[in-house]
């Protein structure tokens, strides 16, 4: 570090405060995050002592004995000490903590930390050590962390300007991002500028480049081997855990290594069992390696990482692995695997690389690859590509003999139902064929999903709209035959089809429950638990409907830890999207911003897998005011459900995007129609009356001669209308532009909202509240605002929603 060090604010304010204490305090940080020079900086005018555990460590203990001997020495005798004022503190630094391993060192910092006549300033990379911990719990320590030592771009900008260097403010973004408060990266930022260079990319390159070597030749060099070699081995993954470790490395003493190398400096993390080092040190230490082990030695630590994450069923790391160390026989066999698996269980979309670089005489060598590629074409919505395969299928089929033909014939049969650009149409006449081609020869069908995870069955893995409209009939004559076909995987599914469909017309809510309740009970009992997924999707939104959104929320939450404990993980992504949507008809935008965070980015990828996702993100986005996100997702939608075929979806988008258009201003009429009509043709309520709110906008700004006009079944548009009504009162916040919460309002506003919720009128609520009355509407009118209403009534309804009153 240099002079022109700026220390950041946060860190010289708890100095002072623990000087004007006399508090012991305890620094810690990476390297580069200017923990040395912060004390300097700070004691600069002071005299103080300074001593490094790692240049003179059992200097340590003659230090603490000649302060202890002066102290005796400069004391007065028992019998002549005066009254006065208190001597200062002798100020004490004890840098590189995290070297001190001996015991006697130790005993010396504790013997200083406890005396009161020692101000002790301790630094170190790692946090508290063990050894210190029950000193700070009696409230001994004053901790400045790396959050505190963060150079900000105030400070970043006050060093460039010491250091005479012109900066733009995308560039101060783009350092202060680029080096996250670290002390180090931006004095290398300051010299490479002074050498000509500007922020971007290739310096930020050249920097990590730098900042790696730096740790190799100044940090790794003073660790013990043996910890040094454990942690270059597992730095051929990002992040592992303890058995990962083990596995990699060999080492049985892996426990004591990774506490060593936590107390070693503060460069690995620990969350939930997962241990993460630092990109900066998997920089360093990979160098490294690449220097002490051969290219084999390190190709078998990555095979032994592949192997690990192989035997734990994640596929996708283990490819990663074994295509670092060079295995192509066990990437083959690993992608044959995953090609048995359907997409809701496979991970098609996200290995599609590895599958796209295969010769395609090695995807003709066996029918599960070649059905694989069918259905990834079909996935990715290259429809000729993926009949090319199928077809390529069908040839095998043709002279196969044996297990390799019965494989053919069976793979060829899931495609007929499963891919995705096929639609439903013909699946009935599918359907009756199979016994024949299937069962009669003794062969079964591979692993089969219904739903793709999808809380749905009829709107899941294919769209069946079209048989909703003979739903019950269908149910009886060939819901058996479905379930034959199916076995397991079909274990409740006409029960819950049916129920949904009943649910989706606005039918009787009893049968809908009994039907789903009983769909449950099937696919516990031997089938998936992706039809009970669909089952508790389907209650989790009638519940919601009729206003019982508490109990929707405990229905859920009950069926994720039942999930959780068998370990159907692939059902979580889509169970904390129906989370994300009860959370917004609460207008808990916390909880939506929580779920934002972690939702799929259609910007940088868009799968078809995730279509669920997608629509609960365009109605997040209409909650947030985000109209032209929204509509840009809508028309990926869009596309896909014109590609796959999908009429349920088609008619959700256009619902939605006409909701979108209306708040931007834009043309949205013949969408909100289009999607009437469409609904009304298969007498679809909830489709529509579920948007409450946010569909009643539209009927009112349609208006009732239009509606009449355009929509011949004046029955369904009255039963429509007046349910999306009731949905609308119950949850007046649902996909409003702007979610709002308790500290949006202040002591008056609230005062004024709970008296009107007590039925009071504005001239009693002034007199109550003394105040004027022009006052009070003024309050009523901003909080009808925050909230996103028109009306007391309303008002009152939001605030208890959102849990204000």
């Amino acid at each position: 570090m240099d002079k022109g060090y700026i220390a950041p604010q946060t860190a010289l304010k708890k100095l002072r405060a623990a000087k004007g204490l006399g508090q012991t305090v305890y620094i810690c940080g990476a390297t580069g995050y200017g923990k040395t020079e912060l004390v300097r900086q700070y004691l600069s005018r002071r005299r103080y002592r300074y001593i490094s555990c790692a240049e003179d460590a059992t200097g340590l203990l003659e230090m603490a004995e000649e302060v202890r001997e002066e102290t005796v020495q400069s004391a007065p005798a028992q019998g002549f000490r005066k009254e006065k004022e208190a001597q200062p503190r002798m100020v004490i630094v004890v840098d590189d903590m995290h070297l001190l391993k001996n015991a006697e060192g130790r005993r010396a910092v504790l013997s200083l930390a406890g005396r009161s006549d020692i101000w002790l300033i301790l630094i170190c990379r790692s946090p508290i050590p063990a050894w210190l911990m029950p000193l700070y719990i009696k409230g001994g320590f004053l901790v400045i962390t790396e959050e505190d030592l963060r150079l900000g771009k105030k400070e970043i900008s006050s060093y460039m300007e010491s250091q005479r260097l012109p900066v733009t403010e995308e560039e101060l973004a783009f350092v202060a991002e680029r080096s996250q408060g670290n002390a180090y990266t931006v004095r290398h930022t300051a010299l490479k500028m002074l050498e000509g260079m500007r922020p971007g990319p290739e310096m930020a390159e050249e920097i990590v480049e730098a900042f790696a070597a730096y740790l190799e030749s100044h940090v790794m060099v003073q660790w013990a081997c043996d910890l040094l070699e454990f942690l270059m081995q597992v730095s051929v993954t990002d992040e592992f855990t303890l058995p990962l470790a083990e596995m990699i490395t060999g080492n049985r003493h892996a426990p004591e290594l990774l506490e060593r190398a936590v107390e070693t400096g503060n460069f690995l993390s620990c969350k939930d069992g997962t241990y993460r080092l630092r990109p900066e040190l998997i920089r360093a230490l990979r160098r490294r390696a690449a220097k002490e082990y051969s290219a084999q030695e390190r190709a078998d630590h990555a095979y032994n990482a592949g192997l690990y994450y192989e035997m734990q069923g994640q596929i996708v790391p283990a490819l990663i692995m074994y295509e670092k160390c060079g295995n192509k026989e066990r990437i083959r066999e690993l992608l044959i695997r995953n090609a048995r698996l359907n997409p809701g269980n496979g991970h098609y979309f996200e290995l599609r690389r590895y599958y796209l670089q295969m010769e395609e005489k090695e995807l003709e060598e066996g029918p599960v690859l070649m059905a694989g590629m069918s259905m990834l074409y079909s996935l990715l919505m290259q429809e000729e590509e993926s009949e090319y395969w199928y077809r390529k299928l069908e040839k095998f089929a043709s002279s196969a003999k044996g297990g390799q033909k019965r494989e053919a014939v069976s793979r060829l049969a899931y495609l007929d139902i499963a891919l995705p650009h096929r639609g439903s149409a013909d699946m009935i006449d599918i359907m009756k064929r199979m016994p024949a081609l299937i069962f009669d020869r003794g062969m079964s069908l591979p692993e089969f999903s219904v739903t793709s995870n999808y809380p749905s069955t009829m709107n899941g893995g294919k769209d069946f709209c079209h048989w909703s409209r003979e739903d019950r009939k269908l149910a009886a004559t060939i819901g058996k035959l479905v379930e034959r076909v199916l076995g397991r995987y079909g274990k409740g599914l006409v029960k819950v089809a049916l129920g949904e469909s009943l649910y989706e017309k606005g039918e009787d809510a009893y049968e809908v429950l009994t039907l789903l309740a009983r769909a449950k009970l099937e696919a516990e009992g031997g089938g998936m638990t992706e039809i009970a997924f669909a089952a508790v999707g389907l209650q989790v939104r009638l519940d919601t409907l009729q206003g019982e959104i508490q109990t929707a929320s405990a229905v859920l939450a009950s069926f994720e830890k039942g999930v959780r404990e068998q370990g159907a993980v692939q059902l979580l992504p889509n169970i904390g999207a129906l989370k994300c949507r009860l959370a917004l008809y609460q207008g808990d935008r916390e909880a939506v911003s929580a779920w934002m965070a972690q939702a799929p980015d259609e910007d940088r990828e868009f799968c078809i897998m995730e279509r669920y996702r997608y629509l609960t993100k365009v109605r997040c986005y209409l909650s947030l005011g985000e109209y032209l996100k929204a509509q840009a997702l809508l028309e990926k939608l869009r596309y896909y459900t014109e590609k796959c075929r999908r009429t349920y979806i088609r008619m959700e988008v256009s619902l939605l995007s006409a909701i979108a258009k209306y708040r931007t201003g834009g043309a949205w009429k013949e969408e909100f129609l289009s999607a009437l009509k469409e609904a009304c043709g298969y007498h679809f309520i909830r489709l529509i009356s579920e948007e409450g709110a946010a569909a009643q906008e539209l009927f009112a700004a349609a208006g009732k001669n239009l509606l009449e006009k355009e929509i011949p079944d004046k029955k369904w548009l009255s039963r429509l209308t007046e349910e999306t009504g009731k949905v609308a009162v119950r949850y007046p916040v649902y996909l409003k532009g702007q979610l709002a919460k308790a500290p949006d309002f202040c002591e008056a506003a609230l005062s004024v909202l709970r008296l009107q919720a007590e039925g009071k009128s504005v001239g009693k609520i002034a007199q109550e509240l003394s105040m004027k009355e022009a006052t009070v509407k003024y309050h009523a009118k901003e909080n009808y605002r925050k909230l996103g209403v028109s009306g007391k009534a309303d008002a009152v309804l939001a605030a208890r929603n959102l849990g204000i009153l």
